[in-house]
């Protein structure tokens, strides 16, 4: 690291995140704004597109953005081991004023809960906007401390609503007023990489154009031990024979062996469905 870079293990170690701004070169950022319009053109009521990658809908730009250096070197400084790839989704926002209630990923009564606390760089994701994106609220330093009562008691408030659903115009400061909340308003390019353990929340405006990359990384070593990143390693199974993206590139082609290599394991049979398809 060249002398007087901002280390990514001291925002990250002690606010749960670090922010990467103009992560994404202009050239590639309209490549994947290019990319992503038949996607957005299909918002409608969703919030999200889980499988970008999908042979149907992806874009050479995608595999492009998943080799950017600046994003992987920071992920591999958190990490410090293999990382592996864990999806690419698009967070769309909505047709009408929404909300992500507060939440963490796993709940505290998880039983890995506190492992994933004590071990706070075994999961990553990240939010890479491609446009101007004021959605996101987040509690730093909330990614390796168990939940506060401040915290539960406020975030029971809103416990019947959905985890997305219609913004309760009874409460507009839902997001300012959770103790400790601090705004993550990203800029069209900027990338931030997360703890998914850290409390975070959303409003999704419909006046507003979104599209912001989702995905993030595992730490490969660590993955036959935690359940919680076993999720989703069933829901690309295209994946597992990627010829159809191409050249795979420095960092997304290590990663995704990784992926595979633990599908494989751990999914025997969606491994066997696909070598069947290939013989076919």
């Amino acid at each position: 690291m060249m002398p007087g870079m901002h280390d990514p293990l001291d925002a990250f170690d002690s606010d749960g995140f670090v922010l990467l701004r103009g992560c994404v070169p202009p050239t590639l950022l309209a490549d994947l704004r290019r990319g992503m319009e038949p996607i957005i053109a299909r918002r409608g009521t969703a919030t999200r597109h889980q499988t970008v990658l999908k042979p149907d809908v992806v874009d050479r730009s995608f595999v492009e953005f998943l080799n950017l250096s600046e994003m992987n070197d920071a992920a591999q400084r958190i990490v410090g081991g293999p990382l592996s790839f864990a999806a690419l989704a698009v967070l769309l926002g909505a047709a009408s004023h929404q909300l992500c209630k507060w939440h963490r990923d796993f709940p505290d009564a998880d039983p890995e809960m506190a492992e994933l606390q004590r071990r706070p760089r075994v999961l990553l994701q990240f939010n890479v906007a491609l446009y101007d994106d004021p959605s996101l609220w987040v509690i730093p330093g909330s990614h390796d401390r168990p939940t506060t009562p401040g915290e539960t008691a406020y975030a029971a408030r809103f416990e019947k609503l959905p985890f997305v659903g219609p913004f309760p115009t009874d409460t507009p400061d839902v997001l300012r007023a959770m103790p400790g909340a601090a705004y993550a308003p990203l800029t069209a390019g900027d990338c931030l990489i997360y703890n998914p353990v850290i409390w975070h929340a959303a409003e999704y405006d419909p006046a507003r154009k979104r599209a912001t990359l989702h995905g993030g990384w595992r730490d490969a070593r660590a993955i036959d031990e935690f359940r919680a990143l076993r999720w989703g390693l069933e829901h690309n199974p295209w994946l597992m024979d990627p010829t159809y993206l191409g050249d795979l590139g420095p960092y997304f082609g290590p990663q995704l062996e990784q992926f595979n290599d633990a599908a494989r394991r751990h999914h025997p049979k969606l491994a066997g469905a696909m070598t069947a398809l290939a013989d076919s």
